[in-house]
């Protein structure tokens, strides 16, 4: 698909400029002379990348740029100015502009800015696409997880495991030892020894009973999360309830 562009300039030299460059370069190209004209266009197309003048005659790109970040995050926007100025500049990066442009813009330094961003965008739209089939995955199993970080700080637990624990989303957020000792997930007390002895890749079978009193056989494994030089960044608990009540709290190897 061919990726596609947005110029907004109210200097129709730039707008025809940075058209014909990019057009020529294999880029879909669309232009704006004001702000309104800019913001409709946005509000009908989604754009790889914005180049945005600072100054639309007496409006300010900035009001772009702050759309642009809040309805497409992953659309680089490319700041063009004539003068720029360190305020301008700051606030310009504080909203997330990608990168600027000086008047005059040569040809070999807009294809290279914009080849930067449209890589950039694809990169995002990338890693987007796979985090959201990792979270549909991770909601969608019927195991339970939760996932500790490297202070064993519950950071995510999908549906499975707060239906298993009969815990609700309050508990995201708190260590291991706050949970254990807090009412908000009992069980977590009989987590805290298996993850403290770092027991990777054992299966425990553990009895016990939820908050609402239920009382469940649980298979327990843990995983580390490995950094890509090898550090360890936290542990992953996987749960199965194994259908089978019965009476006592404790946790043994299999």
């Amino acid at each position: 698909m061919t990726q596609r562009i947005l110029v907004v300039d109210d200097e129709e030299s730039i707008r025809f400029t940075f058209d014909a460059f990019l057009t020529d370069a294999g880029y879909r190209v669309d232009t704006a002379p004001s702000l309104k004209d800019a913001l409709n266009l946005a509000e009908a197309t989604t754009y790889d990348t914005v180049f945005l003048d600072i100054l639309l005659g007496r409006e300010s790109g900035m009001q772009m740029l702050r759309y642009v970040r809040e309805t497409n995050p992953n659309c680089p926007v490319v700041m063009i100015t004539g003068a720029p100025e360190i305020a301008t500049a700051a606030e310009a990066v504080r909203l997330g502009a990608f990168d600027y442009l000086t008047k005059p813009v040569h040809q070999d330094e807009l294809l290279r800015i914009a080849r930067r961003a449209l890589e950039r965008k694809a990169l995002l739209d990338e890693q987007e696409t796979f985090r959201l089939r990792m979270a549909a995955v991770f909601q969608s199993i019927q195991e339970g997880i939760l996932v500790f970080d490297e202070a064993f700080r519950l950071v995510d637990v999908n549906d499975s495991a707060r239906r298993m624990l009969a815990c609700d989303k309050d508990v995201v957020g708190k260590t291991l030892d706050e949970l254990a000792a807090s009412e908000d997930c009992r069980v977590a007390r009989q987590f805290q020894e298996i993850v403290e002895q770092r027991c990777l890749g054992e299966i425990y079978r553990m009895q016990m009973t939820n908050m609402v009193g239920r009382q469940l056989l649980v298979s327990l494994t843990m995983a580390p999360l490995t950094s890509q030089v090898g550090r360890e960044t936290g542990v992953v608990l996987v749960l199965r309830d194994e259908g089978q009540p019965s009476n006592g709290a404790h946790a043994t190897p299999s």
